[in-house]
């Protein structure tokens, strides 16, 4: 079994309870009774609580005097590299290519990108697949090292690919089984407008709103995804939003507003925030081309106090970051012809199209392969290091040089030393991620931080 950090001191769990109080400041304050789903959410299993706690990961990594294995690799210019911001491994999703409407696997969640180290990227990634594994095969370290080292080895070999010119294709079919998989159903429900059908189902030729929940409250209360109606002020928000993003992407008609609701479940990090979905019009009054449309509450990226280098301030608002980011990291940047963003008031949001050919991969699958086809997720493993080394190799760093300028020279020739120090950074970071799960599961949290909601 993986071996767990010495018993923990009260000033981590005070740690950990000022880093979630910071991440869910806004959100309590305005519904704390989601928040407090959200905490719970957390708390099922120690990759849930990966996935909320990358603000806590990135202020242990950055923060002085945390007692963190440090990197050897990298240097002040590799430390502004664009990052993901939290690459785990359901941040990975499929895409359609607007030109020519093929599929392809790339990242999904850019809610947390700014500047940074690679390294804390690459070993987040790495840690992510620990917890994969450990869930899969319990106690098998030998097994989570090998996940780790895949995804360095990836990693490295993308970014070298890339430093001698070579073009990199977006990720594909006939890579691994599993992608093949999620590739293949979000093509056929996306060409038959699965998701819109889902929100707005026809009855007697007219699409009316699904209101209640799609899928059941788990066992824990924790809704799983619920349909509700807007309020007049809400409605007004998303009319503004559209109004403001629509211009040059859709025609006044293809843009007008039929159905809106907001959608709640969806996330870890993000499960309270607002999600709102409009049904619009389409080029014809036919309901066969209906649009569904998100528009997704986006707030400031990773913040770590006392190290500004993870913001950068080139951008007007969070929105703004999260979609410009989108199409520098992906592989390709029509990967959705409809992502924008609109500010209204105080509320950001980035716009995406949300019809079926876009949907993310799940950890339960990648665990289950953990025991089933270990092969294949070695061969998973190190196809998420190539995502990320291509990411971070083709765009800019904050000095505006190509991030494959930075982070090359510190690679080459030191590739095995790479694989073997993450592994061992990973195991130790997903071991802090286990033993903070194992100390916070049973308690509280939503009274611990002063929450209202449910209890």
């Amino acid at each position: 079994m993986l071996a767990s950090c010495a018993a923990e001191s009260p000033s981590r769990t005070q740690r950990i309870l000022e880093s979630l109080s910071d991440d869910n400041l806004v959100a309590g304050r305005r519904e704390p009774a989601l928040v407090a789903l959200k905490l719970r959410k957390m708390q099922r299993g120690p990759y849930e609580w990966l996935r909320g706690t990358a603000s806590l990961y990135w202020r242990d990594l950055m923060e002085p005097g945390v007692e963190r294995a440090e990197t050897t690799f990298g240097d002040p210019a590799s430390s502004r590299v664009l990052l993901v911001g939290d690459p785990h491994p359901e941040n990975v999703g499929t895409f359609r290519g607007f030109s020519d409407g093929q599929m392809f696997v790339d990242w999904n969640d850019f809610d947390a990108t700014g500047y940074g180290p690679f390294t804390g990227d690459l070993r987040r990634l790495a840690a992510a697949f620990v917890v994969i594994a450990e869930l899969g095969k319990p106690g098998d370290g030998g097994f989570a090292a090998e996940l780790s080292k895949h995804v360095a080895a990836g990693y490295a070999e993308q970014i070298a690919v890339i430093a001698a010119g070579d073009r990199v294709a977006s990720l594909g079919v006939g890579v691994a089984a599993l992608f093949d998989d999620e590739l293949a159903k979000a093509q056929a429900r996306g060409d038959t407008l699965f998701a819109v059908d889902e929100l707005a189902p026809l009855q007697q030729d007219v699409r009316a709103l699904a209101l209640g929940d799609l899928e059941s409250v788990a066992d824990d209360g924790v809704i799983e995804d619920r349909v509700i109606d807007v309020d007049a002020e809400q409605a007004d928000w998303i009319d503004r939003a559209i109004a403001q993003w629509a211009p040059g992407r859709l025609t006044p008609t293809e843009a007008t507003i039929k159905l809106r609701a907001r959608r709640i479940g969806s996330g870890v990090s993000s499960y309270p925030a607002f999600r709102f979905q409009a049904v619009l019009e389409g080029a014809t009054p036919a309901l066969d081309d209906d649009r569904l449309i998100e528009l997704k509450e986006t707030r400031e990226g990773i913040i770590v106090r006392g190290v500004p280098i993870l913001q950068g301030a080139e951008w007007a608002t969070p929105a703004e970051r999260a979609v410009d980011t989108q199409v520098r990291l992906h592989a390709r940047f029509d990967g959705d012809a409809l992502l924008g963003a609109a500010q209204v008031g105080g509320l950001s949001f980035k716009i995406r199209d949300r019809e079926a050919y876009q949907r993310g991969l799940d950890a339960p699958d990648l665990s289950e392969l953990a025991v089933d086809d270990p092969d294949q997720l070695r061969v998973i493993a190190k196809r998420y290091g190539m995502l990320l080394g291509r990411a971070h190799a083709q765009a800019l760093t904050a000095d505006r040089l190509r991030g494959v300028t930075v982070i090359a020279p510190l690679l080459a020739g030191r590739e095995t030393e790479l694989a073997d120090e993450i592994a061992t950074l990973a195991a130790a970071d997903a071991a802090q991620v286990i033993a903070d799960h194992a100390l916070m599961k049973d308690r509280d949290l939503a009274a611990l931080l002063d929450l209202g909601g449910p209890r």
